[in-house]
């Protein structure tokens, strides 16, 4: 469940391209900051109070207290913490976090997370690997989303479920079918 070898973070200037365990692009339709990167809480930086704002955030520091960039991604790197309420459009958690993770949108769980506490979400990504303590809600309709959303909570596109193990399925006459081979068979011998 634990490994000896723990990925790096991300560099503190963050110029090259981060782990993908780490931080995940925004898509077209997310804000970004005005200048087209995101915001970052550095690894040796640690803040006590609420982080509020209107662009993408990376935490490799530590946070104690509320997050809040309800329209963007919040990233919280491998060696980030957090001790406090996430509240974000997506969220994607490689480090640690006790507090409720709240997104609109997404919550992708890295292998190499830690939560405790309460993710609500409609869309639940969690990687093999990821230690998780508390409590799921993927409804849509959730008070707490559409309270700390204002009711535009995004849902997402419905995925077909593969079944892997699953038996084939044999229609009636498939059925009937084989019941008289088998009885021709008892038959012949």
């Amino acid at each position: 469940m634990f490994s000896k070898h723990k990925p790096t973070s991300v560099p503190a200037d963050h110029t090259g391209s981060p782990p993908a365990s780490s931080y995940t692009a925004p898509s077209r339709d997310e804000p970004r900051s005005g200048n087209g990167r995101p915001a970052t809480i550095g690894a040796h930086t640690s803040i006590e109070g609420s982080v509020v704002g209107e662009e993408e955030l990376i935490i490799d520091g530590q946070v104690v207290g509320t997050v809040e960039f309800k329209r963007n991604t919040v990233s919280i790197g491998n060696d980030g913490r957090v001790e406090g309420d996430i509240v974000a459009q997506t969220l994607n958690v490689a480090g640690s976090v006790e507090g409720r993770l709240i997104a609109s949108h997404k919550i992708t769980v890295h292998h190499t997370a830690q939560i405790t506490g309460t993710i609500i979400t409609p869309c639940l990504v969690l990687e093999d690997g990821a230690v998780f303590q508390g409590n799921i809600d993927m409804d849509a309709e959730n008070d707490v989303l559409r309270s700390a959303f204002g009711g535009s909570v995004s849902k997402p596109a419905p995925q077909p479920y593969a079944q892997h193990d699953a038996e084939p399925t044999i229609d009636d006459d498939d059925a009937d079918e084989s019941a008289e081979a088998e009885t021709q068979r008892e038959e012949n011998t």
